[in-house]
């Protein structure tokens, strides 16, 4: 997905409009709309700044992982099992494991109503 793509996903999911974000990092609401219409790209300062307020890796920004964690701290134990239980599958069971995942992940957004650990500097 795009960078546009993520940045629309994630002002869905935070249930945050264009004009909004702009007000939060002191942008206008043409810069956040070009950035989603893919009309322009951010610098590397913005693009920093719209991952730390969304609390997502910018790789995940830019499209090179699907995993939005930032990297700050080693993984658990249990997060090293998962990512070994996953890596030993084929890549159908590794499809079906993903959908799973994703699965409950939504179900968990539904119920809170909001992203799970994604709370922004702006709460």
């Amino acid at each position: 997905m795009s960078f546009g793509g993520r940045l629309q996903n994630l002002l869905e999911e935070w249930n945050m409009s264009q004009k909004k974000l702009a007000e939060e990092l002191n942008m206008a609401p043409t810069t956040i709309n070009g950035y989603i219409k893919e009309n322009r790209q951010p610098d590397y300062n913005t693009l920093i700044q719209l991952a730390e307020y969304f609390q997502v890796s910018t790789d995940y920004l830019l499209g090179l992982t699907d995993s939005r964690q930032m990297i700050d701290q080693p993984l658990t134990m249990k997060e090293r099992e998962l990512m070994g239980i996953y890596r030993d599958l084929n890549s159908e069971k590794q499809d079906l494991l993903h959908e799973q995942a994703e699965f409950y992940r939504k179900s968990r957004i539904k119920e809170e109503g909001q992203p799970l650990k994604r709370k922004g500097p702006h709460e």
